[in-house]
């Protein structure tokens, strides 16, 4: 009897604690970018970003897209549903894709796309058999 109370009220805690602690803020619209990340080698300066941005307007009658130090990607939507855009971007620097309200120009959502670099290592293994007799 002791056992199944304490599973019972364990069960309820763990409903509860993820009710309040879901991220699902009905103020906050539905905000996806990838890649988020550009990986190039070490000798390339730019890296070139093929990146899918998914989001929804809701709840706000209108919200603008824009990119840091891309003044020509901004572009504002006020229809609803899911807004898909796809777009290519050449970078040396990490940006930012934001979604503002034009109404007061806050920020409701962003996203940092990151670059990362690698140096490619020198893998060869030098094997030394005995062949000779």
């Amino acid at each position: 009897m002791i056992n199944r109370l304490s599973w019972l009220l364990l069960f309820f805690c763990l409903c509860f604690s993820s009710l309040c602690l879901s991220n699902d803020n009905p103020e906050q619209p539905f905000f996806k970018v990838s890649p988020t990340v550009c990986v190039t080698d070490a000798k390339q300066k730019a890296c070139e970003f093929n990146i899918q941005i998914h989001f929804r307007v809701a709840p706000f009658k209108e919200l603008c897209l824009e990119i840091t130090q891309r003044p020509h990607y901004t572009q504002c939507y006020k229809q609803g549903g899911l807004i898909v855009e796809k777009l290519t971007i050449k970078t040396e620097h990490p940006l930012t894709v934001k979604l503002i309200n034009p109404l007061n120009n806050q920020v409701v959502k962003q996203q940092l796309l990151s670059i990362a670099s690698y140096e490619a290592k020198d893998y060869r293994i030098k094997r030394r058999f005995g062949w000779s007799l």
